[in-house]
C-alpha cells in the first residue's frame, strides 16, 4: 500500500490551511497513494480560539469527507479541535475518513503536551480535554494504531496498539523544534524497534501564529527501525509503500514483543544498597 505524509505550515487562516490539504490530497492520489496522513493541527495553528473548535459535521471534516470520497483515498486528519462538552477544553482529536468519505474512527489525544524550560513553556491541558480510550483502524489489509505527537513518549501506548494487532502506528506531531532536534528520530525509530510495527509521522513545520516552533522532518520508519523517507523543508509530502511481507520478515526474525514478561514487571522491585 502507498501511503504519503504531508508536511505542513499550517497557520491561523482555516480555509487556506484546508484549500492546501485539499491540493495536497489531490497530488498524493495522482502519485498513486492510498491513504493521506495529514499533521496535527492541519485545519488550524495558533493560539487557543474556541470559535474555531468544529463539531463533526463542521467545515474540515465535511470538505475532506468529500475530497477523500471524490479521489478514493482515505485521510487521516491528524489532530483538529472537536467538540468535547467542555466549550474551554475541546478534544485534540485525529479522525479517519474512509476512502468513500465516511468518519471511521476518532482518537482523542491522551497524552498532552507539558514542558517547561527557559525557551519554551507549555500546558496543552490548560485548553484540551484528554482522551481515555485507543483506536485502531483496519484498511486494506493493515491495521493502523492512531495516537497524536506528545503520545510519542509514551511506550505503554504502542505496545497496547501492537499487542491489538496494530501494523502501523500513526503519530501525526506538531512536534517542538526544541525536543525535536535531540528526540524526534530516536523515538519513532525506538517505537517502530519495541513493537516491530511501521511508524508514520507527518508533522508540522516553521513557527507558528502563537510562535511555537515546530520541527518537520516529516518520517516514515520500517519495522527495523529504518528511516524509509525524511521530508526537507517546504516539502508538501513523502510517499512511501507499506509491505505486509517486511513485517512478516521482522517478526520472524525477532520475536521481542510476544516474549514480555508483566508478571515479573508488577513486582515489587528489589532495592539493595552496597557497602561503601
Amino acid at each position: 500500500m502507498r501511503v504519503a505524509l504531508a508536511q505542513m505550515s499550517s497557520g491561523p487562516d482555516r480555509d487556506a490551511n484546508l484549500d492546501r490539504m485539499a491540493a495536497t490530497l489531490d497530488r498524493a492520489a495522482d502519485a498513486g497513494a492510498e491513504l493521506l496522513l495529514l499533521p496535527e493541527a492541519c485545519a488550524y495553528r495558533g493560539a487557543p480560539s474556541p470559535g474555531l473548535v468544529e463539531e463533526r459535521d463542521g467545515p474540515t471534516l465535511s470538505r475532506l469527507r468529500s475530497a477523500a470520497a471524490a479521489r478514493g483515498l482515505a485521510v487521516l486528519v491528524g489532530g483538529m479541535w472537536l467538540a468535547s462538552g467542555e466549550e474551554a477544553r475541546p478534544y485534540n482529536a485525529a479522525v479517519f475518513v474512509g476512502s468513500t468519505g465516511r468518519i471511521v474512527a476518532e482518537y482523542r489525544k491522551v497524552h498532552l503536551f507539558r514542558l517547561a524550560t527557559a525557551e519554551v513553556t507549555e500546558d496543552e491541558g490548560e485548553y484540551t480535554t484528554p482522551g481515555d480510550h485507543l483506536v485502531t483502524v483496519d484498511y486494506r489489509g493493515l491495521s493502523f494504531g492512531l495516537s497524536i505527537c506528545y503520545d510519542l513518549r509514551f511506550p505503554e501506548l504502542y505496545r497496547s496498539l501492537a499487542r491489538s494487532g496494530a501494523d502501523v502506528l500513526c503519530v501525526p506531531s506538531n512536534f517542538s523544534a526544541l525536543t525535536g532536534a535531540a528526540h524526534w528520530e530516536p523515538l519513532l525509530r525506538a517505537r517502530a524497534i519495541e513493537n516491530l510495527c511501521y511508524v508514520l509521522a507527518p508533522a508540522q513545520e516553521g513557527v507558528g501564529d502563537d510562535g511555537f516552533a515546530a520541527f518537520g522532518q516529516s518520517m516514515a520508519v520500517d519495522p527495523w527501525g529504518r528511516v524509509l523517507a525524511r521530508a526537507e523543508e517546504g516539502t508538501e509530502f513523502v510517499t512511501v509503500d507499506l509491505d505486509p511481507a517486511t513485517l512478516g520478515r521482522a517478526r520472524a526474525a525477532l520475536n521481542a514483543p510476544n516474549e514480555t514478561a508483566p508478571a515479573v514487571y508488577d513486582r515489587p522491585v528489589a532495592r539493595e544498597r552496597a557497602d561503601g
